[in-house]
């Protein structure tokens, strides 16, 4: 698969049976479980729940599974199907147009407090930043969703699907672990999020612009970029800074002798 061939859809078949109920279901199931938790009032209890998790297992632990929702770290970690699905990169690139409008747009309309801005300081255990304001939806669950989304759109296989979508819901219960949002900001990340990976696939196999050589390399040389911003960022939660070494350390090695055996074979 060489020239121009290998850089069209028909490269890179959509999954057997194509998304499904697996398009459509996780974001209802996130819209009817938030319409439970707001019709029970029972938003600040669950909060106060996840908020005590780290009791059991200590702080670094939410600390490092929480920076997974970071975008820079999201990024990053599509570098390694950069080379051999470069339809899965244009299809995150297409589906954070729709989810960056639905965080950003949000955010500063709705303008809800957070959890630490509400709740008595004993109440609330923060983990990294406090932070105090533009709570829903949340950025962090938004953005693993959108990833995750499009990981499991993009490849067939149940198990996978359901790796993907439960790796998201940890993470984005992470949130509330760290104190820096209330569950409805969660489910409102996870419902804009999986709708936006969804459209996000179906774009990339209509629109095939993001698959030529130019803008693909263009997309990589940001997922190199971000992967190396992992040395010096850590989105403020610096427990999380040994595992973003490693992240680093794996994702640009693993780049390059990837684009070492290319070469070879190329040559």
């Amino acid at each position: 698969m060489t020239g121009v061939s290998r850089w069209t859809a028909d490269a890179y078949p959509a999954p057997r049976g194509g998304a499904g109920a697996w398009g459509w279901a996780p974001p209802l199931a996130a819209l009817l479980l938030g319409a439970l938790i707001a019709a029970l009032g029972a938003n600040a209890r669950v909060f106060e729940w996840l908020n005590r998790l780290p009791e059991y297992t200590g702080d670094a632990l939410w600390a490092n599974l929480t920076m997974f929702g970071d975008t820079v770290v999201a990024f990053a970690l599509l570098l390694p199907w950069a080379r051999r699905r470069p339809d899965i990169v244009w299809a995150v690139f297409l589906a954070a147009l729709p989810a960056t409008l639905w965080v950003d747009v949000l955010k500063p309309l709705l303008h809800h407090p957070r959890p630490a801005a509400l709740l008595p300081p004993d109440l609330v255990h923060v983990i990294g930043p406090r932070l105090l304001a533009n709570s829903f939806p949340s950025g962090h669950t938004t953005t693993i969703f959108v990833l995750a989304g499009v990981l499991a759109l993009s490849r067939s296989g149940a198990g996978w699907r359901a790796a993907c979508l439960g790796f998201a819901v940890l993470i984005g219960a992470s949130r509330s672990a760290v104190g820096a949002h209330w569950p409805l900001d969660e489910l409102g990340g996870a419902f804009g999020g999986w709708l936006s990976a969804w459209a996000g696939v179906a774009w990339a196999r209509r629109w095939h612009w993001g698959l030529r050589p130019w803008p693909h390399r263009s997309f990589t040389a940001l997922l190199v970029a971000c992967a190396l911003a992992l040395f010096f960022h850590d989105g403020g939660y610096a427990q999380a800074r040994p595992l973003l070494y490693l992240l680093a350390v794996l994702l640009l090695a693993g780049t390059a002798v990837g684009w070492i055996r290319a070469g070879r074979a190329a040559g």
